[in-house]
């Protein structure tokens, strides 16, 4: 499945350091209107459910949702290449 710009931009925001509940809470909702059948995004659907900076297991912080934003965009992106070919 391809990515849209909604999803690319609300990644980029996260990625870019904006570690607000509100961005992680953007890139959520991007998942739910868009994404939500999308086996690719489970995890990281999961760990935005369970973002909350600061608190300590069990729940995500910044650098861990970043590792999965960048490692989900990466596979579904290696998805698009495959579908090209």
């Amino acid at each position: 499945m391809s990515i849209s710009d909604r999803l690319r931009a609300a990644a980029a925001k996260v990625l870019a350091g904006d570690d607000s509940m509100i961005a992680a809470q953007q890139l959520e909702g991007v998942i739910i209107e868009e994404y939500l059948e999308d086996k690719q995004t489970d995890e990281l659907l999961y760990a935005l459910s369970m973002y909350s900076p600061g608190s300590g297991e069990p729940y995500v912080d910044a650098p861990e949702l970043r590792k999965l934003i960048a490692a989900t965009l990466n596979e579904m992106s290696r998805g698009d290449q495959s579908q090209d070919a």
